[in-house]
Parts: structure tokens; sequence; C-alpha cells
């Protein structure tokens, strides 16, 4: 058994932000807060993975980035928050992000094979078990959480273009292809509030560039590179960055700060010692 990776109390960046009263956050497991931009972040702080998804809105409807990890049922809160039109989307097919997706009619994902045929099949339990460890569990397991049964279930996916534009009316929300953490990553611009919405390419923590399995997918440390650099080019205009682990909000000088240590990485002059978990086929570098 490992140790917690945290203690009972919140984080304290989650003090930046409003947090909103629900009633459908399944005792405690979702907490949503109130951003800048009209965007609602839903966040699961009592796992390590602490993933956050984002409710984006419109005049006439709402773009929902990700679905969580799937432990807790996330539709009926998010209908609560916007009881009105909805389109679903993912920045990659993580677990942690698609855990919900089949309880929604239809799902966004991008139009590359590794997304479309995940989509179709799922992901089983057995990849997934040490993420229902009860250590990963901040207070234990939710009620009703079996953990033996913890998969993510197969789902109806759409596959949508580089450059696609979801129109919400009075806000335009652009999609932007961004392998490198994944082969399907992708990220989002909202035109209005100059949001970046990052995925898990930006975020303030541990970046994974090493992944390299059929379940888990591959990681490209040059494309990765290579997608910073066009969200900065094609977007020079990004206000703030908002990122689906930890702190919701970054700002843009972040996207330069990783590209650089990205760089350092791939040009063989970081110096740090390889780990290797075999339990997921990644290998990480702890840089020194």
């Amino acid at each position: 058994m490992c140790a917690k990776w945290k203690g009972p109390e919140p984080r304290p960046y989650y003090a930046k932000y409003e947090r909103l009263k629900v009633e459908n956050d399944c005792g405690g497991w979702f907490c949503c807060y109130e951003l800048p931009g009209d965007v609602t972040a839903v966040c699961e702080p009592q796992h390590l993975q602490e993933v956050n998804a984002f409710l984006i809105k419109g005049e006439d409807r709402a773009l929902l980035l990700d679905t969580g990890m799937g432990i807790c049922d996330i539709e009926p809160l998010i209908r609560e928050l916007w009881p009105g039109e909805l389109a679903v989307i993912n920045c990659h097919r993580h677990f942690d992000h698609t855990g919900n997706n089949w309880r929604f009619g239809e799902v966004y994902v991008a139009d590359v094979p590794e997304a479309l045929r995940q989509a179709e099949t799922g992901c089983p339990h057995e990849p997934l078990t040490n993420q229902t460890d009860e250590d990963t569990f901040l207070f234990g397991y939710p009620e009703g959480f079996r953990p033996e049964e913890y998969c993510v279930r197969p789902f109806r996916a759409v596959p949508v273009e580089d450059g696609h534009v979801f129109d919400l009316g009075g806000r335009e929300v652009e999609v932007i292809y961004t392998p490198g953490h994944l082969e399907d990553h992708l990220m989002l611009f909202d035109r209005r509030g100059k949001i970046l919405f990052s995925g898990d390419m930006i975020y303030l923590g541990a970046i994974y560039v090493q992944f390299d399995s059929d379940v888990m997918g591959r990681s490209d440390i040059g494309k990765y590179i290579d997608s910073l650099n066009k969200v900065e080019e094609k977007f020079p205009e990004i206000k703030a960055v908002y990122t689906s682990h930890n702190d919701f909000i970054m700002p843009p000088g972040c996207i330069g700060t990783i590209r650089d240590a990205l760089t350092v990485v791939r040009d063989g002059k970081a110096e740090g010692v390889p780990l290797h978990d075999e339990n997921t086929a990644i290998t990480t570098t702890r840089l020194g």
C-alpha cells in the first residue's frame, strides 16, 4: 500500500475560484467552479488523477470538454449546470477523460484510427487496475463504486476535423489537432474569450510524453513540440490556458516554458534518471 498523494484539505489554488453549490455532485465527488469567460470547471479532487472537465457556454448551446473518469455519473450534474443543447468532445482517449462518454448520445473525437477504435472497444478493467487501488482515492471508494468492475465502456464517436468550429451562439470554439501526448490529442480555442483549452499537453505538474502501448497510446516528443509551436503561432492572442489537471488556469507563457523544456529533453541535453512502470508501459525521466 502506498501513502496518500495528499492530505484531506483542498488544494490551495481552489480558493482563487468561485465554487458553485450543486445538487448532483455524487456525494461530493464532483466539485464545480465558475471561471472567467463563462466557463464552468468540473473537477474530481478525490482521485489521484484530479482531472478537470470544462463546460463552455454560449448563448444557444454548450460544449463539454471531456466527461471525467466514469467512477461517478457526471451526466445529471452537467444537465443541472446546462439543461439546453449540448455537444461533447474529448481532448484525447485516456480513461480519465472518457469514462462517462457512454452516458451521452455521441462524443466528438479526433478523426484518427486510434481514437475511433477505442471508442468501439472501450478500455477493459485490466490496464486500469492501478487506478482503482484504494490509496488512489482520498476518502475511500464512493458509494456504489465497484473497483473490480471499473472500465471505460464503448461509446458512439463522431470524428471531428482539425479546424472545425463549434458555433455555440455568440461564441465560436475551434478544434486544433495537437498530437504529442497521444496521437489523437486535440485542444480547443475559444475565439471570444481568447482561451486555449490545453487538455493534457499543458498543466501544472508532471508532463507525460512517453506512452508506448496499444491501450494507453503512443507519445511523440517531436510532435509535442511542434504542436506547442502550432498553437503559439496560430493563436498569438491567447490570454489564458485552461488545463485538464490541477490548477484550472495558467498564463500563456507556460506554453513556451514547456516547449523549451521538452526541446532540451529531445536534444539529449537534460540529465535525469530513467523510470519505468511495468503496469502502464510508461517510461519517464526524472530531471535532476
